[in-house]
């Protein structure tokens, strides 16, 4: 070889780190991408983080092909890394920011549609004492992908499953005739009140079954989360989460069972003043009471049980409108 081959060898080695540089960047920046699929923090921890694989990656390229060069080879390798790793994870925060707020917005829509229709029950009731069936949203595919679309997948199907809880307790109510509670007509002709007392008792017995069932529906939610195909560290983030909001919400179900009580015993009431028919007549539809001691006592336990269910109402809307700024404050934290 003489002096002119050898001089041009010389520098193809010292140019034979770049020819490798390239195809380095492209893997590091692919580790990036995927590191910024599964970052469920802020843009800001997610660049701290890849400057820490920038920074492997670099020694280790150093160490194979310039370990005999200066420092500043390093610093310069390190760069690229960085530069390309900090772009493909960008690129990857971007593409979850937008799954994120469609998963937050799909989740959103269940559950105006599902307050939307609670409303509507509300409003129809009339003084009625027993809510109706919420019709609860089939399984559908979510309209976000990757860990946002299992997320949206969980959050509307756990609420679906409340409504379906809710739904279970009202057919459960219905079978046991408490829709004729306070139907006059069936009092009127209810000797000694023996059917009044075996609709109440039953209430009673559904309303213990229901309320000591709660912990279920939760131990279901821990359940689909375990099962969702996410990474470990987001299941736990998402059950720690869960966890976190199920105090409250459980806290807010076992009031309204225990409201659910209350009004059971206000009917309790009112019906032990039809007990004595003497006292009461019905004129077409109407209930006419024979003396004002006896109407003012009857509308005493009518007006709380109103209040009851009004009570019951208001919490009902404080906890879906709870939920909803909690869901917005979520996707905030995901847009960062």
């Amino acid at each position: 070889m003489n002096e002119q081959d050898q001089t041009n060898t010389s520098r193809l080695n010292k140019l034979l780190w770049l020819i490798f540089l390239l195809p380095a960047c492209a893997v590091a920046a692919y580790v990036a991408y995927q590191l910024g699929n599964k970052n469920m923090a802020s843009m800001a921890y997610l660049a701290g983080q890849l400057f820490i694989y920038a920074a492997v990656g670099a020694a280790a390229f150093y160490g194979l092909f310039l370990r005999k060069r200066s420092g500043a080879y390093y610093i310069t390798v390190l760069l690229f890394f960085y530069i390309a790793m900090f772009a493909a994870g960008k690129i990857s925060m971007d593409k979850q920011k937008l799954q994120a707020a469609v998963a937050m917005q799909s989740a959103k829509e269940e559950m105006q549609r599902l307050a939307t229709a609670i409303q509507k029950n509300n409003d129809s009731k009339d003084g009625n004492v027993l809510s109706q069936i919420v019709e609860t949203g089939p399984a559908t595919t979510p309209k976000a992908s990757g860990q946002f679309g299992e997320m949206e997948r969980f959050m509307k199907d756990f609420m679906n499953s409340a409504a379906a809880y809710k739904n279970d307790y009202l057919r459960e109510l219905n079978a046991a005739d408490w829709d004729r509670i306070m139907d006059y007509k069936r009092i009127a002709h209810d000797k000694d009140m023996l059917e009044s007392k075996v609709i109440l008792d039953k209430a009673k017995a559904i309303i213990s079954k229901f309320e000591a069932s709660t912990d279920s529906l939760y131990d279901t939610g821990r359940a689909k989360i375990r099962s969702l195909s996410l990474d470990e560290g987001t299941k736990q983030s998402m059950l720690d989460g869960f966890n976190r909001g199920a105090q409250n919400s459980k806290a807010q179900i076992m009031q309204n069972w225990q409201l659910e009580k209350k009004a059971v015993q206000e009917i309790e009431s009112m019906l032990m003043v039809l007990a004595d028919k003497k006292k009461w007549t019905m004129e077409g539809e109407q209930l006419m009471f024979r003396d004002q001691a006896t109407l003012t006592k009857f509308n005493l336990h009518q007006q709380k049980l109103q209040d009851i269910l009004k009570e019951q109402e208001e919490t009902q809307q404080r906890h879906l409108k709870k939920s909803s700024t909690e869901m917005d404050k979520l996707n905030n934290n995901f847009q960062k």
